[in-house]
């Protein structure tokens, strides 16, 4: 049986802190997460989609301190990240609507994006269904806690609208 020097001792642990380190490298890099499109055909638009105007429901005051002017900057921050303009596109098409909810004690919130679209430019019959139609696409939403920070909220909102841009950018490149 063969015995260890201390020095062997030594070069075995700085080995193992070596691979510890590569790993945990590679976890935080493989671990970062992506985004899986899916292409709806209720996100296609017609003309530009690089322009996207984010319409934001009105937030009350609440516990967390979120406000509708935090939400749409990070809406807009997001689609600028996106390569999507986050303005009104040239003929008033289509409009990303962020639909912001929280309990007025401020304990818990919602969030939903969808694309709305202005039902004559599509070819709807706005008499039929309304100004603005809702066409099918995937679902945008979380719930949470809204009584633990304005951070935790704001990442939730992140969280939403990354998915809706990943699916919005791959059914408009398809």
């Amino acid at each position: 049986m063969k015995s260890f020097s201390f020095e062997d001792l030594l070069d075995l642990l700085r080995l193992a802190n070596i691979t510890l380190f590569i790993g945990l490298v590679a976890f935080f890099i493989l671990g970062i997460q992506t985004v899986d499109a899916k292409k709806f055909g209720g996100l296609k638009v017609h003309g530009d989609y690089r322009s996207l105007e984010p319409i934001i429901s009105e937030i009350p005051r609440n516990k967390s301190g979120v406000t509708t002017d935090d939400v749409l900057e990070r809406v807009r921050q997001k689609l600028w990240q996106s390569g999507i303009k986050p303005d009104r596109p040239h003929y008033k098409t289509h409009f990303m609507e962020v639909d912001f909810v929280i309990l007025s004690g401020g304990n818990a919130f919602a969030v939903e994006v969808s694309l709305k679209k202005m039902a004559q430019a599509y070819g709807y019959d706005p008499r039929e269904v309304g100004s603005v139609v809702k066409l099918p696409q995937g679902k945008y939403g979380v719930f949470g806690n809204a009584g633990r920070d304005k951070s935790y909220v704001l990442d939730a909102v992140d969280e939403v609208v990354e998915e809706f841009i990943a699916d919005y950018k791959d059914s408009n490149l398809r």
